[in-house]
């Protein structure tokens, strides 16, 4: 689905996909996802839609050499 992705010239790098599908995080990632439905709302009410729809995404990050 749609997200970000963003490198540096030094090798460091972060990428997002918004509102993954659960073929995306496997097994573990369907429970995941029914969980955060569940709380959904409650969470849109505390934080707002666009950092509710940030708190449920998949993400991925490298920090060259040592946290790749």
């Amino acid at each position: 689905g749609p997200g970000y992705q963003a490198t540096t010239r030094f090798g460091h790098g972060l990428g997002s996909a918004f509102d993954p599908a659960a073929g995306l995080l496997g097994e573990v990632g369907k429970e995941m996802m029914e969980w955060q439905a569940q709380r959904r709302d409650l969470i849109e009410q505390r934080i707002g839609k666009l950092k509710a729809r940030l708190y449920r995404y998949h993400m991925n990050g490298t920090i060259f050499p040592n946290n790749s």
